[in-house]
């Protein structure tokens, strides 16, 4: 079984979100809608931006980390 998670960016008009692009369903195909501004969705790609930094700092082999946070994440 293949799992497919897909973002699709819609617009909600009269009650009904509407795809701004083609989407490759079966008619009457039951889906799970997680709906996210697109505003909250910059703010996620920032956030992702500012942890890709950080990534791998608790195996750095860096034994002060808590201690000296601000000095490597500044």
């Amino acid at each position: 079984m293949v799992i497919m998670t897909e973002s699709i960016p819609a617009i909600y008009e009269h009650g009904i979100f509407k795809p701004l692009q083609k989407v490759d369903l079966p008619e009457h195909k039951h889906v799970h809608l997680m709906v996210m501004p697109e505003d909250e969705i910059e703010l996620l790609k920032a956030q992702k931006k500012a942890l890709s930094g950080i990534i791998g700092a608790g195996s750095s082999g860096l034994t002060d980390v808590a201690s000296k946070h601000d000095r490597y994440l500044y």
